[in-house]
């Protein structure tokens, strides 16, 4: 019988705080008593000399990234933290420090994550370069490490469909539409997927759904990053590469098991070497995949 890891409410750091600290991290026991993190101030003066607004701001001597923006969430630090607490080496992650939330009178507020600057290429700069026994081998690799973090579990008893704090899913298929919400079981989730593409109809039960029974009621509900693509996989630069991280959690969250293979295909470029690749390191889904493209598709969201 398989023993999965279980993580609780309970046990993650509080997402209503708007300054956290992890002090116990490598960067406060290194720095802690002679340096401060940047204030939210300088990280935005780096990254207009630096001139990125997409991209973190990289504190070179300090081995530190941030992550900011109105469209960043602590969710993804959150979800960085759990990883590396529940798995430590098992699933490289970069380690977070700090996080902090600053308020704009009358605009979204704007969030930093002060995490570890993790170097090495991404897997997209070096795939063309890596010969089929690499691929294999770092596809070897990730098929370890997904399987590590989608048998993590929800302590809690009551299991929801949505962030890992129980709040509304953060997967950017999903953001924006309505009645978006924590969703208590897998077939409530589908009905609501069902209702969306159908609901500008006085009755939207006379339109048949043919793609709702694609989507199967029973099956687990599991830790899913949901943005795996070689942009987020971090590589060794030196031959044979291995993978040294694991980027961009941010749209993680709690999914039915079949969303992680849908969204990587999602992601991928139809036709391109990685979109065949992705059956090599997660379990193909290809009935649910259908319903996920119709939805998607139909949502505007393809």
């Amino acid at each position: 019988m398989t023993v999965h890891p279980q993580i609780s409410l309970a046990e993650l750091p509080d997402s209503s705080q708007t300054h956290v600290d992890f002090l116990d991290s490598t960067w406060f026991r290194t720095h802690g008593q002679t340096r401060e993190l940047p204030a939210p101030e300088d990280v935005r003066r780096l990254a207009k000399l630096q001139k990125t607004t997409l991209y973190p701001v990289r504190f070179e001597d300090l081995g530190l990234v941030v992550k900011f923006g109105s469209h960043i969430s602590v969710l993804e630090a959150i979800s960085l933290w759990a990883v590396r607490r529940v798995f430590r080496d098992r699933v490289p992650v970069p380690e977070v420090y700090a996080w902090r939330v600053v308020e704009r009178k009358g605009r979204t507020p704007e969030v930093f994550i002060y995490m570890q600057l993790v170097q090495g290429p991404t897997l997209q700069q070096r795939w063309a370069s890596l010969d089929g026994a690499e691929k294999l081998s770092i596809s070897s690799e990730l098929r370890d490490m997904v399987d590590c973090f989608r048998g993590l579990r929800d302590g809690e008893a009551e299991q929801v469909i949505g962030s890992l704090c129980h709040g509304p899913a953060p997967d950017r298929c999903l953001e924006d539409l309505p009645q978006l919400k924590p969703f208590p079981a897998r077939s409530v989730f589908h009905d609501w997927l069902s209702w969306l593409w159908r609901r500008h109809v006085p009755d939207p039960q006379s339109i048949e759904d043919w793609w709702r029974d694609l989507l199967p009621d029973n099956g687990p509900i599991v830790f899913t990053h949901g943005d795996l693509r070689p942009a987020n996989i971090i590589v060794t630069a030196t031959t044979p590469a291995k993978v040294v991280a694991i980027l961009d959690w941010e749209q993680a969250g709690w999914y039915p098991d079949y969303w992680e293979y849908c969204k990587a295909r999602y992601t991928a470029s139809y036709g391109g070497e990685w979109h065949g690749h992705i059956d090599q390191f997660l379990e193909p889904h290809t009935v649910p995949l259908e319903a996920f493209d119709f939805y998607t598709c139909t949502l505007g969201k393809f």
